[in-house]
């Protein structure tokens, strides 16, 4: 009869665990979307000329 609870316990330890591993993995200091290099860019102003 005490192994359901035991059970339990550990499996919601583990999950909570995980969810906190989880959390830290993510490394704020990295952005999340990285632009697509293969994305076609925006015709924008190239860059200027150098003066002489």
């Amino acid at each position: 009869m005490t192994i359901r609870p035991l059970l339990f316990g550990i499996l919601f330890v583990a999950v909570f665990v995980g969810i906190i591993l989880s959390l830290v993995w993510v490394d704020p200091s990295h952005p999340v979307r990285q632009p697509d290099p293969l994305a076609p860019s925006a015709p924008g102003p190239s860059a200027p000329a150098p003066v002489q």
